[in-house]
């Protein structure tokens, strides 16, 4: 009876901690591809459109 609950919240738990684990993954990507470029306007700018959000 137990033992449901305590499985979804053992998943709930896995997914967050991988999800946090991407992220962290992608934003020290970013992070060092903006330090390797040049101009940082010029790299924000080419770092947003490879996010999707400048069209």
């Amino acid at each position: 009876m137990l033992s449901i609950p305590m499985f979804l919240v053992a998943l709930c738990a896995l997914i967050v901690a991988m999800h946090r684990g991407v992220t962290r993954r992608a934003d020290a990507q970013l992070r060092a591809r903006f330090d390797a470029e040049g101009s940082p306007s010029a790299v924000s700018r080419g770092l947003m459109r490879a996010s999707g959000y400048c069209a």
